[in-house]
């Protein structure tokens, strides 16, 4: 068999959804490290489902007091808020002082299930749409012209507050020509939970003609806040995303058959905001890259993340589970502006 033909086989079988490719799309194989990780997410998940459905409501539960306890403490242990000691003690006829003493027993009404309430706990999901090493390169196109390049890698996964992350990373510079006239090498970096999908830092080092500006946000969302590079602080909701993460997140969670998704998102400017992304239509369409099947989404509310918004934007992802970017169009006062996939590198 032609050895090009078996390449093409290959990545034709990747993406199910693909009429044809060029030459400037390759594959490589998921890390042993991260095929670990995933089998690992696979297995927990199972295993919360298992409990999930094992679990019945407890009817006329009855604890038993203890040296040290309080009603404010048993409340939140059991009833997952504090505030909710005063159900406790009216549903067992306690008056005031509200004395408990070791040995009583207190009664629950089991009209709700009765969980004791664990520290803290982290979302799980199976991501099956990107893995390390997959690099997709973009042209950013203005009247047809290539004014400069967008590259959206995932780099690595490393060790984050004692947490495994993705480090994904987002670099945009300008083309040899324009180079002459402005400058321009950003680069925003991402650490994504690799278990929870969402973020933990987001950083940025931009190089846009003498300007020159590096930051960051680090997340700590047990805490519900952020602190910025400059000292500022910033209230934020748990599990909360940045403005790189929030694309590969939605590529992780969407599976097409939803209309709408909505993420929550923290801005550098300590907002935090809610995007829209609505499933518009099915289209096939042809880049650099090759002929793809597509889902077009748009996103909706002005935000600052991979490719600026400054009015309409629609995404071109492949449809299939990777839900591969391939094209971006997005609509300015006087034209528009197009992020073509010109190559990738996927992974297996």
């Amino acid at each position: 068999m032609n050895k090009n033909f078996k390449s093409f086989l290959l990545i034709s079988l990747f993406f199910i959804s693909c009429a044809s490719f060029k030459q400037n799309v390759s594959i490589v194989n998921t890390l042993k490290e991260e095929q670990k990780i995933k089998e690992q997410i696979i297995k927990e998940i199972k295993e919360k489902e298992k409990v999930n459905n094992g679990e019945k409501i407890e009817k006329n539960f009855k604890y038993t007091v203890k040296k040290g306890d309080t009603l404010w403490k048993i409340a939140k242990e059991y009833k997952g808020n504090a505030n909710l000691w005063k159900e406790i003690a009216e549903n067992n006829n306690l008056k005031e002082p509200f004395i408990l003493k070791p040995g009583m027993i207190l009664l629950f009404d089991g009209s709700e299930k009765l969980v004791k309430k664990e520290k803290f706990t982290y979302p799980l999901y199976n991501n099956k749409a990107f893995s390390v090493g997959e690099k997709l390169v973009f042209a950013v196109k203005y009247f047809n012209i290539t004014a400069g390049f967008g590259i959206l890698e995932v780099k690595d996964i490393i060790d984050y507050k004692g947490r495994k992350v993705y480090q994904l990373e987002a670099t945009a510079r300008t083309s040899p020509f324009f180079e002459n006239f402005y400058r321009v090498r950003d680069i925003i970096t991402s650490y994504f939970d690799v278990k929870g999908l969402f973020s933990w830092k987001y950083s940025k080092h931009l190089e846009e003609g003498s300007y020159r500006h590096d930051s960051y946000m680090d997340f700590f969302h047990e805490n519900g806040y952020a602190m910025k590079s400059d000292g500022g602080r910033c209230d934020i909701p748990a599990f909360v995303q940045d403005v790189l993460s929030e694309f590969y997140y939605f590529r992780a969670i969407y599976d097409r058959k939803q209309d709408e998704i909505y993420i929550n998102v923290a801005s550098d400017e300590c907002k935090v905001y809610q995007i829209s992304v609505k499933k518009l239509r099915y289209e096939k369409v042809t880049v650099d890259a090759g002929e793809f099947n597509c889902v077009v989404v748009q996103p909706f509310l002005k935000y600052e993340g991979i490719f600026r918004q400054q009015g309409d934007v629609w995404i071109w992802l492949t449809d299939d589970e990777y839900l591969m970017p391939v094209l971006v169009k997005s609509k300015i006062a006087i034209g528009t502006i197009d992020a073509v996939l010109q190559s990738a590198t996927v992974v297996r």
